[in-house]
């Protein structure tokens, strides 16, 4: 033990231990009920979610022109998803970060880079909201061919099954935003 350390005195003895286990395990049991009642529930277990930020092919990189900006020079090229699709396609976010999320070819984005639409490429993180202030950032995940839909603006984002698979590969199942999303999905775009 470190020299000056305290041990602390309020040490569990083993039955305490076991009680808190079996408290535990009736919350988890309690929550997992919750969940499993829920309407989406065995929708939802049909979707086989997808790794948006898998290591080694998701990059990201601040952005050094206006969102704006970036979103038009990138029309064509990238395929938008998560919440930058989701505020392309009904109007409303859910993330609290100005992030632009989407698929893009590595040529693409080290275009961006050396026009200077963003700046210094970089590891994307665990998660697309951020645990502390940053600038908005361009999150890549690169080299993947996925299925669009075109935006009367132009702009292509995933198909509604898509989203579906990558916010549940992103964060986690939520009936919530899913439920959200598809009552504010256009009836006139491809599911």
């Amino acid at each position: 033990m470190p020299a000056g350390a305290k041990v602390n005195p309020e040490l569990l003895t083993t039955a305490e231990r076991w009680e808190r286990y079996q408290r535990d395990l009736e919350a988890y049991r309690q929550r997992s009920l919750y969940r499993r009642s829920h309407s989406r529930f065995r929708r939802d277990l049909t979707i086989i979610p997808h790794l948006f930020l898998l290591p080694g092919k998701a990059n990201m990189a601040p952005l050094v022109a206006s969102e704006e900006e970036v979103r038009l020079a990138l029309r064509g090229r990238i395929v938008w998803t998560l919440d930058t699709a989701a505020r392309l396609v009904s109007g409303r976010g859910f993330l609290t970060s100005p992030d632009l999320t989407g698929y893009l070819a590595a040529e693409d984005l080290r275009r961006a880079e050396d026009t200077g639409l963003i700046g210094e490429l970089q590891s994307s993180g665990l998660s697309v909201d951020p645990l502390y202030r940053r600038p908005p950032m361009l999150i890549a995940h690169l080299g993947e061919e996925v299925p669009f839909v075109e935006l009367p603006s132009g702009d292509r984002v995933v198909p509604w099954d898509f989203l579906a698979r990558d916010i549940l590969g992103t964060l986690g199942w939520r009936p919530d935003l899913l439920t959200r999303l598809e009552a504010t999905y256009p009836a006139g775009l491809p599911r």
